[in-house]
């Protein structure tokens, strides 16, 4: 699948891009995951990192649990 990528000047086709991370099954990421490495709660959609969550509004057990259970590097 190709990406069209606008930058103002014109239209660029980007075959691949190199921000799309896969899981320990080699499938793309969908969900949120907890990233050890900026210490951030994201959610990834088909690979792509997509949204940072704010840490005051959630729960504590929930961010616990994420980080035992859903976390990347």
């Amino acid at each position: 699948m190709t990406q069209l990528e606008f930058n103002f000047y014109q239209t660029d086709v980007v075959p691949e891009t190199p921000d799309l991370r896969k899981g320990h099954d080699g499938q793309f990421l969908n969900g949120c995951y907890y990233e050890r490495s900026t210490g951030d709660f994201v959610s990834y959609v088909l690979g792509r990192r997509h949204h940072v969550f704010n840490v005051e509004v959630l729960k504590k057990d929930w961010m616990e649990r994420t980080k035992r259970d859903r976390w990347i590097e």
